[in-house]
């Protein structure tokens, strides 16, 4: 090995979790930030299958970082969530933001390089060693040292692959199309709604699909897409798990929505497992490498918030010299952020344990007689909405 570049700290991944890890990072410990590199396998803009949504919490964590991005984003004023044949409509201005993500994640990483950190672009991790006192990495171009990784790669970590992490449970899946509209023609678009829609469980899909209203090179569309989450396949009472594409392409078909011409895209996403390991000495996971929730798979939102956790890990570890970070995992799951994606957990298990579920369809009943207080609650406890409704906008 001659001469690796030496580094402090090193973000594998230079998605909104990433980028948002060094923007934390640059504000507690500037000094800290001028010895930090962030390595992105690509080159922004770059395409992502995504859903798209930022709720609140990203919204939140926009702000703590002080972005105001100016991207393209379709303004939701309304949920319905869909179990069968009941509906019921959370209207709320601004509930959340459908954005494109090659444009969103393009713009936070032109925000980090005006603010003079280092991304270099088309560099992809090999390789990475751990070492007594850091951690040795390889990539396509160079040869580096460091005190601190952090993986912040997605769901098919290299960096927790790497350390042997990858044998933990918890790889969903999901499918998206963008189809484009005539926006006079489309309820959901005219109306600014986001469909969550749960009754694909009745065909052994563990998770829900998505109908959200979206603009793509500035033209109106539809970004359409289910999420299995798979996260109990062992529940269902031994009936075979459901197939995720042809269940998905007969939803399409039923609405009578075009095929011919759609590209259907895949993507896997990790969820949150809490048994799971998230560090080793010098290393610490984030974002989709970490794990998201099972629930919705939100992973833009909750990926920026896990930023704010690792940049207090990554101080706290300079300042005490002890960068074995074995108290990140308590740390995670104290906060908020490991609170809500305990309790998404612990909601997606019961709802997606049975293609009948009957309690989950109570509340369903309940709640489209319910009170719009109510209504908000649920959105609430979900995690998609914020705790207290207010009917200003």
């Amino acid at each position: 090995m001659n001469n690796p570049l030496e580094y402090k700290v090193i973000i594998v991944g230079g998605g909104p979790t990433g980028l948002a890890t060094a923007l934390h990072l640059a504000q507690r410990q500037p000094a800290l930030a001028e010895e930090m590199l962030i390595l992105e396998a690509a080159e922004h803009p770059r395409p992502k299958v995504c859903g798209g949504g930022v709720t609140f919490h990203g919204e939140e964590q926009l702000q703590k970082l002080g972005l105001h991005l100016n991207v393209p984003a379709f303004t939701v004023n309304q949920l319905i969530f869909r179990l069968g044949r009941l509906d019921f409509m959370v209207p709320f201005p601004g509930a959340m933001r459908i954005i494109e993500r090659r444009l969103f994640d393009a713009a936070i990483a032109g925000a980090v390089m005006a603010r003079g950190l280092r991304v270099h672009s088309n560099e992809k991790l090999l390789d990475l060693q751990p070492t007594p006192d850091g951690v040795v990495l390889k990539t396509n171009r160079y040869t580096y040292r460091t005190k601190v990784v952090v993986g912040a790669d997605g769901a098919n970590s290299v960096v927790r692959r790497k350390l042997d992490l990858a044998a933990q449970p918890g790889i969903a899946r999901l499918l998206r199309v963008l189809t484009p509209i005539n926006p006079e023609e489309e309820v959901a678009w005219r109306q600014q709604t986001a469909v969550f829609d749960f009754s694909c469980v009745q065909q052994g899909i563990q998770g829900y699909s998505w109908d959200f209203p979206c603009l793509v090179n500035g033209q109106p569309h539809m970004n359409r897409g289910i999420f299995d989450s798979r996260l109990a396949p062992h529940l269902q009472h031994n009936l075979p798990h459901g197939n995720l594409k042809q269940t998905f392409l007969a939803s399409l078909e039923a609405r009578q929505i075009n095929l011919s011409n759609i590209r259907l895209e895949g993507h896997p996403v990790r969820w949150f497992n809490p048994k799971a390991a998230f560090a080793r000495p010098h290393v610490l996971l984030a974002g989709d490498a970490a794990g998201v929730d099972p629930l919705f798979a939100e992973g833009i939102s909750y990926g920026m918030e896990y930023g704010a956790i690792v940049a207090q890990q990554i101080e706290d570890a300079f300042a005490r010299d002890d960068f074995r970070f074995q108290n990140y995992k308590q740390a995670l799951q104290q906060h908020r952020l490991g609170r809500l994606l305990r309790r998404r957990t612990f909601i997606a298990r019961h709802l997606f344990a049975y293609r009948q579920p009957e309690m989950f369809s109570l509340i369903w009943r309940m709640a489209t007689i319910a009170p719009l207080t109510i209504q908000h609650a649920f959105g609430s406890f979900l995690g998609l909405l914020p705790p207290r409704y207010e009917t200003a906008v």
